[in-house]
């Protein structure tokens, strides 16, 4: 009587065990469960602007002014922290207030009429309304000042900006007032998980801001904790 009443428990759990495997692997199979965790991440749109999780690289949302980093921060020798003042005290890099703009356009090239657009801004203190290009989800948590304090570049994470929104002009006289800029700015990097840890992994600043702790610094750096807090 024992012996039946095991074999049929065994048999019972066998079963049991079958059917939750034929349940997983229906769960698995159906199309409404993501099988990749980025699936259910946001994507690039017109309505969200570009964010880490999906975009591609080398996007160029359409912006109000096509401001040139080529011309300002390669040709001028603008230093970034002077119109990113934020990065150095703060998570964010911040876009530059428009008083920023009009320290030097109260007087510099002031009958262009993108300096003009910036200018009507300014006079109904209203912000630009800049598309952002290096955007992370906001599961992330990124402080530009930590990195900034470690020796990070600030090329090392948004590209070659200097190289960025080439302009053209007209070959009139006087100002020669600006045509287009060729792709105000564009995405080089990925900003990709995988992306951030290999540099966390190798990046020369962790040996030289912390010697022999170094390794166990790493180590730390692959903490989850890290970047989602």
């Amino acid at each position: 009587m024992l012996r039946t009443v095991s074999l049929l428990l065994t048999a019972a759990l066998f079963s049991t065990g079958l059917s939750c495997v034929v349940a997983e692997e229906q769960l698995i199979d159906d199309a409404r469960f993501p099988l990749e965790p980025h699936l259910i991440l946001p994507v690039w749109g017109p309505s969200n602007g570009q964010v880490a999780a999906g975009v591609a690289t080398g996007v160029a949302p359409e912006q109000p002014i096509p401001f040139s980093h080529y011309l300002h921060a390669g040709k001028n020798e603008i230093q970034c922290e002077y119109c990113h003042s934020a990065a150095r005290k703060s998570i964010h890099g911040g876009v530059p207030e428009i008083s920023v703009c009009m320290n030097c356009h109260k007087f510099v090239r002031t009958k262009s009429k993108h300096i003009q657009k910036v200018t009507e801004y300014w006079q109904k203190g209203e912000p630009i309304p800049w598309q952002k290009v290096h955007d992370l989800p906001d599961y992330v948590n990124f402080a530009h000042v930590r990195h900034i304090r470690a020796g990070v570049d600030c090329t090392e994470c948004h590209g070659q900006i200097k190289l960025q929104g080439k302009p053209t002009y007209t070959d009139d006289g006087g100002e020669l007032p600006l045509l287009a800029v060729d792709k105000v700015m564009v995405r080089e990097t990925t900003l990709q998980m995988g992306w951030c840890l290999d540099c966390h992994a190798t990046h020369p600043s962790v040996d030289e801001n912390y010697g022999e702790s170094a390794e166990t610094r790493r180590a730390e750096l692959k903490d989850c904790w890290t970047c989602h807090k």
